[in-house]
């Protein structure tokens, strides 16, 4: 409870400064008026409802709305012609609203694309604030111009350049004076390297460029930027961010008063161009404080890593060598399961499929043969319903195994086509090495002499082999090889089983 009786005592006493800041900035920006409607070249506030509103969130609104109440009387009473009691209570609703409702778009758009809490640390970030800083304003200048439009305070053909004036005069606030106030509550992640004498040279430097550019108007405006661009390497993010908003502010103060290189036919127009050179600098400084940032971040993380790396070198070694060889073991354990038939432990079709295909284009590549073996075992469902499903499963376990020892393991590729039924894979290989082949294999199942009674065609398992060779072209058919070889399969079995019988033209 006491707690939060001094949170409540802290964000009045909070929401009261921000609310006599306001009133401040109004007042000092309504100096800066020079269009109908009272419409500033300069609107101060905004560089201070941005920050607080980021921080705070809605918990400021109040400082603000009294802020507006109180700091825009003056500025309406002296319109002309004066407004009625509703007609003021209406505009200065609006620009209640207007002035809420730009900090908190502004914020909204901070917290949904930066990635990175403290802003300015980044350069990803501070792209998004610009942006923000761009974007909201629009939503105010629009609503509190057309207010103005609506109790007729200005016209219809003053509206553009109310509305320009508006927008820019609170979107270069931010760039311009916001920063040093959102940096204020970051952490400093570079260190000012300038000694006191090395500042107070360069700070005496940049008064008198100064002078000679405001006060005897000799267009060397360019010579702000060197200094500018010095504070960023030598000074903290903050000190650099400041002595930006310091020489922006006395440019505009000189420049409203009619001194400088800025000053045209009229003082909107000085004002808007001198911010717009201002704030270009600003994001100069503001884009390569960033990037320095993003270096001395990386360059910190770096060195704490190093540090601890002497420590750490062994156990993340053996980590990763453990989480290696488990991501090896594991791979190859998917992949044998995703390529192979979990009962023969040969290629399933699946794999067949894939293979085949591969050796295919690798022959019209080379222009070498290859042959492709389509196997049966003979009255296999007469011997599963003589000797049972268990048995036959064993009896497919042993022939698969008998295949793959005739083969080449580096080469060749046994797969089980589908129930009873297998398939050789032989690159590289012509009928006369084909039919070794299907011969070997014919008779190593013939020495296991596995006892098959119900078979019409021996005692014993017996295998129908059908053979397809073909030296393949880029007009030639992978499917019609595969039949090919099946219509030699057929052929064998129709011989008598227990041969092997080669496909010709």
């Amino acid at each position: 409870m006491k707690n939060q009786s001094q949170k409540g005592r802290q964000l009045v006493f909070l929401n009261g400064g921000i609310a006599i800041a306001y009133i401040i900035a109004i007042q000092i920006s309504h100096a800066f008026t020079t269009l109908p409607g009272e419409v500033a070249s300069v609107w101060f506030p905004s560089a201070i409802t941005l920050p607080m509103v980021y921080y705070y969130g809605t918990k400021v609104f109040s400082g603000i709305i009294i802020g507006s109440i109180i700091g825009l009387i003056p500025a309406l009473s002296s319109l002309d012609p004066p407004l009625s009691l509703i007609n003021s209570l209406l505009l200065n609703t609006i620009c209640i609203i207007a002035n809420c409702l730009q900090p908190w778009l502004a914020r909204y758009l901070l917290n949904k694309f930066s990635r990175h809490q403290e802003i300015f640390t980044h350069l990803s970030s501070v792209l998004v604030f610009i942006v923000a800083s761009f974007f909201a304003p629009l939503i105010s200048a629009m609503l509190g111009v057309t207010g103005l439009l609506i109790v007729n305070a200005l016209t219809i053909g003053e509206y553009p350049l109310a509305f320009i004036t508006w927008w820019l005069a609170s979107a270069l606030a931010h760039i311009l004076f916001s920063p040093p106030v959102i940096i204020y509550r970051e952490k400093e992640v570079l260190h000012q390297k300038a000694s006191y004498g090395e500042i107070i040279i360069n700070l005496s430097i940049l008064c008198v460029i100064c002078i000679i550019i405001f006060q005897f108007a000799y267009p060397l405006e360019y010579l702000l930027l060197p200094i500018l661009i010095w504070g960023v390497f030598r000074l903290n993010r903050w000190n650099s961010s400041l002595l930006v908003s310091f020489v922006a502010f006395v440019a505009i103060t000189a420049t409203g008063k009619g001194y400088g290189i800025f000053v045209k036919s009229s003082v909107n127009e000085s004002l808007m161009l001198l911010q717009s050179f201002t704030a270009m600098l600003s994001l100069t400084t503001l884009i390569l404080s960033a990037v320095l940032s993003e270096r001395q971040i990386a360059q910190q993380s770096l060195k704490e890593t190093l540090e601890n790396l002497e420590i750490k070198v062994f156990e993340r070694t053996r980590e990763l060598t453990q989480a290696q060889l488990n991501l090896k073991h594991a791979n190859y354990t998917l992949e044998k399961m995703a390529n192979t038939d979990s009962l023969t432990q040969v290629a399933n079709r699946r794999y067949f499929d894939r293979t085949l295909e591969k050796e295919w284009n690798k022959a019209i590549e080379t222009q070498q043969s290859l042959s492709l073996l389509l196997i049966d075992i003979d009255c296999f469902k007469q011997y599963n319903d003589t000797y049972g499903h268990p048995q036959g499963d064993e009896c497919l376990i042993q022939v698969a195994q008998t295949f793959k020892s005739v083969i080449r393991h580096d080469y060749d590729c046994v797969a089980r086509y589908g129930g009873e039924e297998f398939a050789v894979i032989l690159p590289n290989t012509n009928l006369k090495e084909a039919k070794v082949v299907a011969l070997k294999i014919i008779e190593k199942i013939r020495q296991l002499e596995i006892e098959h009674r119900t078979s019409t065609a021996s005692n014993f398992l017996t295998l129908s082999i059908g053979i397809s060779v073909s030296n393949p072209q880029l007009h030639d058919s992978l499917d019609d090889f595969i039949q090919k070889a099946d219509q030699a399969l057929y052929q064998a079995k129709k011989q008598g089983r227990d041969r092997f019988v080669i496909y010709y033209e």
